[in-house]
């Protein structure tokens, strides 16, 4: 029985139906009892209403029959965070960590009739005061003083890219369990793989570890498992489960029945992936350092995705649709890794279940960032049995690729003490936790799941957490340091797990929050959706550096984007060309938990920005990068695939009149799962302030994979002509084909309709007369959707409009 139906009462509200997921703001807001608490700075001031406590009810009928059953079972899935919970006025139990599930016998508290559940929050401010008071730890100050002390997601008390509201209710089912004899509590799958089969060990757990017979369907086999609930099957020609990009994710049904006497009392079905999965740290040949990367069915994979942050501050929003919507955007963007990032919370299963189905590796860091810990025995508890709940929840998913202690704490604990005036006590904690008790725990309950202390780390033991030669690296000189985007290729990292770079959601986005007359950076609206407290400055910075002023507000927005898509585009196609060395690029961030200006490549509401367009080509299975480097451009060609590729480049010199072309041809091979500089050629020009050069990849059947073009000059610099854009639309089968036209060299060309249009390509170049076509993915017709189009390129950006 699920119990949905809930009603609350805050401060002088009382009994505001609701329904499960529910929490403090979103009822709020439901009842019209707030405002958005997105829009304008009203998140600022409804931080405050965090400051009180609320209550939720809930009635519900039990007949005398089901009372009759062996067992009533009340599980809450998800309380958020600090509550006590009473069944029929008594009390039950007092609650505290948000990441964990609460099960309770109740059948002695039930009656026939209708009964009642009570949950009274506590507010979570009020403690975090009295905690920081009693014992200060410190947590970035991004994020409200003492978050540190609960274990509640920390990113909801304020990031540099969130809002501080901190909520408080039920975001996961409410449950309850009549049953008689006996119910599955989890199952556990060890994988042994031998040349052309596999071998699974499974154990079954039971509540009550009865005596009843355990038996397991999978691939057209039943096994009965023994009295201690294990047993083995072996699967013959295995279809192995791949990341995207290198085979199929095939998956199995695997059927646990519980029976007595013959009859089924309880039934569970997962679905498994066959693979192996780990994390190499084999030292060089030199001894100096030791490669970091996924191994999967014993090939190395080259790593490439973003952080994955909570989908929204009011945790009511999320369903599986949406997930599932956002993990397709990922796929679109030719990820293969997400990294699920600790200053969160631990996600709902869909999400484990939907990144199998579409082919993700996933690195799951435990929820913690930036944040100390105390480790009084309370605290530890806690810790413990949030890490037990979760790893034997999600530890047999196919996408499950490495367990990680923490966010960015090695590092922090060892450069920030002397800032901090840490004592060795936060060091003896640190390693409590982090060097022992989780990868004790991980090595228990999920020993096929390689284990890593914190990220950035070279393995622990605060031994150069931050090294370029071996473990995982957090790079921030692009970005917080100021430096150029040039810095990225003065350094070969192993696996870059965060780099990112800031810029401005889209004008529909922005509309979504402020007035027009707010629409200005420094505005204290645009301010309010600005955490970065250098952010605007840092995306002046780099767009004196890089293009022209801009003469309007939507001409910025459009500028922040390219400099966003630039940055990033080259540390990844610099990564991917020492594909070998470097394993991994995992930037900051992939999604918005509100609209906001932030590190994201796409926003609050899925719109892609540049960066996510540009993330199509720079982690494509097949992939293109230029390398000016002095008079010399490299073209390199980074082939991710598990078959070797066959095609042509085409090198086409131009001045931005689309004339004087010089074109080259090149055949090119690239062997599987390699990168290769495949052509040098000079890379000078007599008028470099008009001239450019583009490469066109293309397969071996002749089909236009991606373009890349460089300029001679900085684009600031460079003599934008205006260019005429004209665009032809055509109905296809699956939407809208448009093919782009411009008399002189358009660069960047951004194409936007009213109605939010997915589309193939964005933010493309026309280099060359024969025009650029690209796919709407539409149910519109090509005349409706023609009404609406809008374009702005590099060209628009230092133009005054009248």
């Amino acid at each position: 029985m699920n119990i949905s139906s809930w009603k609350m009462t805050y401060d002088k509200y009382e009994n505001l139906t609701c329904t499960v997921p529910c929490t403090m703001y979103s009822v709020l807001l439901e009842h019209g009892l707030i405002d958005d608490p997105y829009y304008g700075n009203n998140d600022e001031k409804y931080t405050a209403l965090s400051d009180k406590g609320c209550s939720f009810s809930a009635e519900f009928e039990i007949d005398g029959a089901s009372l009759e059953k062996d067992y009533a079972q009340l599980e809450f899935l998800g309380l958020d965070t600090i509550c006590d919970i009473y069944v029929n006025s008594e009390k039950i139990d007092s609650v505290i960590n948000m990441h964990r599930a609460y099960v309770y016998d109740v059948k002695n508290i039930l009656k026939p009739g209708v009964n009642t559940i009570t949950l009274n929050f506590k507010s979570p401010t009020e403690y975090f005061r009295y905690m920081e008071n009693k014992h200060h730890v410190y947590n970035t100050a991004d994020a409200l003083p003492g978050a540190a002390h609960l274990r509640k997601a920390l990113c909801m008390s304020g990031w540099d890219w969130g809002p501080a509201l901190p909520d408080m209710g039920i975001f996961r089912p409410v449950v309850l369990h009549m049953y008689d004899t006996d119910k599955i509590d989890n199952t556990f799958v060890r994988q042994y793989h031998y040349g052309e089969k596999v071998e699974l060990d499974i154990s079954v757990e039971t509540v009550h570890n009865s005596d009843c017979d355990i038996c397991v369907l999978i691939d057209g086999k039943t096994v009965y498992l023994d009295k201690k609930g294990k047993g083995s099957v072996t699967i013959e020609n295995p279809k192995l489960w791949w990341v995207r990009g290198y085979g199929e994710q095939n998956l199995y049904d695997l059927t646990v029945r519980l029976e007595k006497d013959g009859a089924v009392i309880d039934e569970k079905t997962e679905k498994i992936g066959l693979r192996t999965v780990t994390v190499s740290t084999k030292p060089d040949a030199d001894g100096e350092g030791s490669e970091f990367c996924f191994v999967l069915n014993g090939v190395k994979i080259f790593a490439m995705g973003a952080n994955y942050i909570p989908q929204d501050n009011l945790l009511s929003r999320i369903n599986p649709q949406r997930t599932e919507e956002l993990v397709k955007i990922a796929a679109d963007g030719n990820f293969n890794c997400l990294r699920v990032w600790g200053g969160g919370y631990y996600p709902e299963d869909e999400f484990y279940e939907i990144c199998d189905r579409y082919g993700f590796l996933l690195w799951q860091d435990f929820m913690v960032a930036c944040a100390n810990v105390w480790l009084r025995k309370e605290f530890k508890d806690e810790c413990i049995k949030e890490a037990e709940y979760n790893l034997k929840r999600i530890r047999n998913h196919a996408c499950l690729g490495l367990f990680c202690g923490n966010n960015e704490m090695e590092e922090q604990v060892m450069y920030l003490s002397r800032v901090t005036g840490d004592s060795l006590l936060v060091r003896m904690d640190y390693i409590d936790l982090y060097e022992r008790i989780l990868p004790d725990i991980c090595n228990e309950l999920a020993p096929d799941t390689f284990y890593w202390p914190s990220s950035p780390s070279s393995g622990g033991g605060f031994n150069e957490p931050q090294a370029d030669i071996k473990g995982d690296v957090h790079f921030w000189m692009v970005w917080h340091g100021g430096v150029p985007f040039t810095e990225y290729r003065k350094h070969k990292f192993r696996f870059c797990s965060e780099y990112g770079f800031e810029s401005y959601p889209s004008m529909k986005t922005i509309r979504s929050f402020c007035e027009e007359d707010d629409m200005n950076c420094f505005s204290k609206v645009m301010e309010g959706h600005q955490k970065c407290k250098s952010g605007n400055t840092k995306i002046l910075m780099y767009l004196a550096d890089n293009y022209r002023y801009p003469y309007s507000f939507e001409s910025l927005v459009y500028a922040s984007q390219l400099l966003q898509a630039d940055a990033i585009k080259y540390g990844v196609e610099h990564f991917r060309r020492h594909r070998g060395y470097t394993m991994g690029s995992i930037f900051w961030q992939f999604n918005d938990c509100w609209p906001v200006a932030s590190w994201s490549s796409v926003d609050y509401y899925g719109r892609y920005k540049a960066l996510h367009y540009a993330a199509k080509k720079f982690y494509a299975p097949v992939a293109m990068g230029l390398f000016a480097e002095g008079d010399k451009l490299t073209v390199n060609i980074s082939n991710e695939q598990m078959t070797d590729f066959c095609g042509k480049v085409r090198v086409v010199y131009s001045d931005s009149s689309l004339s004087n072309a010089r074109v080259q041809t090149i055949d090119v091979s690239v062997k599987a799962l390699t990168s290769s500089d495949i052509i040098t050629i000079d890379f000078v020009s007599d008028n470099p302030y008009d001239e450019f050069v583009f490469a066109d990849l293309y397969d071996e059947k002749g089909n236009f994979i991606m373009r890349q073009t460089e300029l001679f000059a900085p684009a600031k610099y460079y003599e934008w002509k205006k260019p005429c854009i004209e665009a032809v639309f055509e109905d296809v089968s699956d939407g809208v084909e448009i093919t782009f036209t411009s008399d002189v060299f358009a660069k960047s060309v951004f194409a936007e309709f009213d109605e939010d249009v997915r589309l193939s390509d964005n933010f493309f170049d026309i280099a060359d007369k024969d025009g650029f076509k690209i796919k709407a993915y539409t149910d519109l017709k090509a005349d409706e959707l023609k009404k609406s189009l809008k374009i702005m390129s590099v060209y628009d950006i230092g133009v005054k409009k009248d």
